[in-house]
C-alpha cells in the first residue's frame, strides 16, 4: 500500500464513537497556506484586516456561530471594503470562500473574490453594476469574483473577471439572491489566469481571462450602498487556502 490516501469526495464521521470524540490523531499538518475566520473575536482583527468604509461599519456582530457585520448608513452609492493582505496568487491556485447574507437585496451591491487592490474611493467596488453597468474601480486592475448589484439585473448573481483591467465576459448564474439568505461563495484561480466560480457548491462560471498571472492578490468583501436606507450584509465566515 503506498503513502498516499486519495479522497475524491469528502469524509464525512458519522457513525460510532467517530462523532462523539476527537476522531484524528496524530500532526494533522496541510501543505498548504490557509486563512479561515468564524469572527468569533470581540472586535475584528487589523492584523488581518483591513477595513475601508464610508458612512459605515464593518465590525464583529455578537451572533451564534460568529458574524462580521456591515452596515450602511441611508447615503445612496457609498462603498467599503474589508480585505486580507495581497498574499494569494492563481499561479498557488488560490481559492477563496465565504457564506454571505444580503438582508435587503434590492438596497445593496456585493462584489466577493480577488482583487490586485485592498479598497477602492467610494462608491466604486473592484467590480460592480452601478447604474446598469458593469465596470470595474479605479484602483483595480486585475480582479476576479461574483457580482451581486441592485442596480444590475437586480437580484441576480454574476461571476466576472477584470484581467489587466478589460473585463472579461460576466456569467450568469441563474441564481436570484432573495433577502435574508445565505449563499456560500467560492472562488478558485489556476495557473495562467483562470478562474471557476462555484455557487453553494455548484459550478456557475469560469473565465479564462480573470487576473493576469503572477499578480499579488488579495481576498476581498465589498459591499455598496443602492439606496436610501440603512442596510446590512453579514458574513459567517471566510475561508483561503493555496500551495505553499
Amino acid at each position: 500500500m503506498g503513502d498516499i490516501v486519495k479522497v475524491q469526495r469528502y469524509l464525512d464521521f458519522r457513525n460510532g464513537v467517530a462523532k462523539h470524540k476527537a476522531n484524528v490523531k496524530g500532526g494533522l499538518q496541510p501543505d498548504s497556506v490557509t486563512f479561515f475566520t468564524d469572527f468569533l473575536e470581540d472586535t475584528l482583527d487589523t492584523a488581518y484586516w483591513t477595513v475601508t468604509t464610508t458612512n459605515a461599519t464593518c465590525a464583529i456582530n455578537a451572533a451564534v456561530g460568529g458574524h462580521l457585520r456591515y452596515t450602511s448608513d441611508a447615503t445612496d452609492n457609498e462603498s467599503g471594503f474589508a480585505a486580507i493582505g495581497l498574499n494569494w496568487e492563481d499561479d498557488k491556485n488560490a481559492k477563496c470562500e465565504a457564506r454571505i447574507r444580503l438582508n435587503d437585496v434590492s438596497g445593496v451591491a456585493l462584489f466577493f473574490g480577488f482583487s490586485d487592490a485592498t479598497s477602492e474611493t467610494t462608491p466604486e467596488m473592484p467590480i460592480d453594476g452601478a447604474d446598469g453597468t458593469v465596470a470595474k474601480g479605479g484602483n483595480t486592475t486585475n480582479a476576479v469574483g461574483f457580482v451581486v448589484d441592485a442596480d444590475y439585473n437586480s437580484s441576480g448573481i454574476y461571476f466576472q473577471g477584470c484581467a489587466a483591467g478589460t473585463l472579461d465576459t460576466i456569467a450568469d448564474s441563474g441564481v436570484d439572491w432573495a433577502d435574508a439568505v445565505w449563499h456560500t461563495l467560492r472562488v478558485e484561480l489556476t495557473p495562467d489566469g483562470y478562474a471557476y466560480g462555484y455557487l453553494d457548491g455548484n459550478s456557475v462560471g469560469f473565465s479564462d481571462a480573470a487576473v493576469t498571472s503572477g499578480t499579488d492578490l488579495c481576498v476581498i468583501i465589498g459591499v455598496a450602498n443602492r439606496d436610501a436606507s440603512a442596510d446590512t450584509v453579514d458574513i459567517d465566515y471566510v475561508f483561503a487556502t493555496q500551495d505553499r
